[in-house]
């Protein structure tokens, strides 16, 4: 089995770099939630991120549903156009959750040990 090096993980899903020949990989993300696997560029993570939170916005419940944000599908966008994911309000703001803190932590490692260091 291949290792990897983890990035983030919460209740929904976990990101992480694949290591290859002891060395990580660190030019694509593979985020793994449900039943799914998307492995991202940097930037189509960004993009992802934000077709996330455009979904959100465009797609919000009834305030005075007592099953708000949990009971109905909406197809989110992905970076691939052949693929959209089915997923209430609820698992959207947890994959927002995963993808946004994925991004900050790839990019606080990139200004201390990167671009950022002295």
């Amino acid at each position: 089995m291949k290792e990897i090096q983890e990035i983030y993980q919460n209740e929904f899903g976990v990101s992480f770099y694949w290591i290859e020949e002891e060395q990580t990989n660190t030019s694509k993300v593979q985020l793994v939630f449900k039943e799914t696997g998307l492995q991202l560029e940097p930037k189509e993570l960004v993009a992802f991120k934000c077709l996330i939170e455009d979904s959100i916005s465009k797609n919000h419940c009834c305030d005075d549903c007592d099953l708000k944000n949990s009971c109905t599908k909406y197809l989110l966008k992905t970076p691939f156009n052949e693929l959209d994911l089915a997923m209430s309000i609820n698992e959207m703001v947890q994959m927002n959750n995963l993808v946004s803190t994925t991004l900050f932590k790839i990019e606080l490692d990139d200004y201390l040990y990167g671009n950022g260091r002295n």
